[in-house]
This record gives C-alpha cells, sequence and structure tokens, in this order.
C-alpha cells in the first residue's frame, strides 16, 4: 500500500532517483566510516550495555555496549568491498567469454556455453562452501569464490548481444577494412554491447 502511494508520487523515474539516492547516500556514509562514526566499531562501553536509541548512541548498543551505529558503517564499507571485487572478477570473465563465444561461434560457442550450463547446475551456494571447505575461509577467498561462481549471466547476455552486433553494418565494414579481431572486439561489438 505504502510502496504504490510513494510510486504514485514519484513516478518510475522519481522512483529510479530515489533509488540511486539511497544506494549512493549508503555507499558514501559507509566509504566516510572513519569520519562518520562516533565511535570504533569495536569498542566496548560496559556500562551501557543494550541501550537503547538516545542522543550518544544513535542505534543504541549490542550486548557487548559497543555502537551500533560505528558497526553498521564500518560493515557497509566490507560489504562494498566484497560487492566490488565479485562483481568485477564475475563481470570481466562472463563479458570476455560472451564476447569470443558470440563472435568466433561455431565449437567455441559450445564449448563456452555448455560451461555455462554445467556451472548453472551447480547451486552457487553449496559450490561456495565447498570451496571454502577446502581452502582457508578468509574475505579474500570468499570474494574470488563469489566471482568465480556467479558470471554465468553475464556471459549469456554478452553473448547474446555479440551475436546480434557481429552481423551489423559497422562490423562488417570494420572486416573489409582490415580490422584486426581484437580490434573489432573491444572497439567496435564490447562498447555497443
Amino acid at each position: 500500500m505504502m510502496r504504490a502511494s510513494v510510486r504514485r508520487v514519484l513516478g518510475r523515474n522519481g522512483m529510479l532517483v530515489l533509488g540511486l539516492g539511497i544506494v549512493l547516500f549508503m555507499s558514501l556514509a559507509a566509504l566516510g566510516a572513519p569520519w562518520l562514526a562516533p565511535y570504533p566499531p569495536d569498542a566496548e562501553h560496559l556500562d551501557h550495555v543494550l541501550e537503547a536509541p538516545s542522543v550518544h548512541f544513535w542505534l543504541g548498543t549490542d550486548r557487548l555496549g559497543r555502537d551500533i551505529l560505528s558497526r553498521l558503517l564500518y560493515g557497509g564499507r566490507v560489504s562494498l568491498w566484497v560487492g566490488f571485487v565479485a562483481v568485477g572478477i564475475s563481470v570481466s570473465i562472463g563479458t570476455t567469454l560472451g564476447l569470443v563465444s558470440g563472435y568466433f561461434r561455431r565449437w567455441v560457442d559450445e564449448t563456452v556455453m555448455r560451461l555455462v550450463d554445467i556451472m548453472l547446475c551447480f547451486p552457487s551456494f553449496f559450490l561456495i562452501l565447498a570451496v571454502i571447505a577446502f581452502l582457508e575461509p578468509s574475505l579474500t577467498n570468499i570474494m574470488i569464490v563469489i566471482g568465480l561462481t556467479s558470471w554465468m549471466g553475464v556471459c549469456r547476455l554478452v553473448r547474446a548481444e555479440t551475436l546480434s552486433l557481429r552481423e551489423r553494418e559497422f562490423v562488417a565494414a570494420a572486416r573489409l577494412a582490415g580490422t584486426s579481431t581484437p580490434q573489432i572486439l573491444l572497439r567496435h561489438i564490447l562498447p555497443n554491447a
């Protein structure tokens, strides 16, 4: 009910701007944690255990007396870091394989698409747990494993766009002009995909 009335007031573009504004605000708050957090995230205030929100502790304290706002801001930094690294790995693998698969087709396309199908068969959560069980559990390993198990959607999307773009006139003109395959992929197809 509330969502429908907000959508009616703001419209579709307004909702997009509102969502982007919230994400930008949260990202800036997390990045500015050293300056915005009122206390160090692990500082214990034993005389203020489980305190309700107040002037001194805006979001209250936890069972060890730590400020929840400070911990939230510093935790957001870790979440942003994990998200950016994992998405960076995922997008670079998916984009590379999608470009190669869609442009060269034939056996390259078949091989890459079968690899995508195999990766999609395994639930990524259990794959992440299995890899972490064999490796030492660390933030770096988790970021890498998340990136390595989430590239399939990007690969399919880029492949579909590449299949469409490789038949366009500007790609044919680039081929006729003697442009090398890597240049066609990077300068003509990738920016349009």
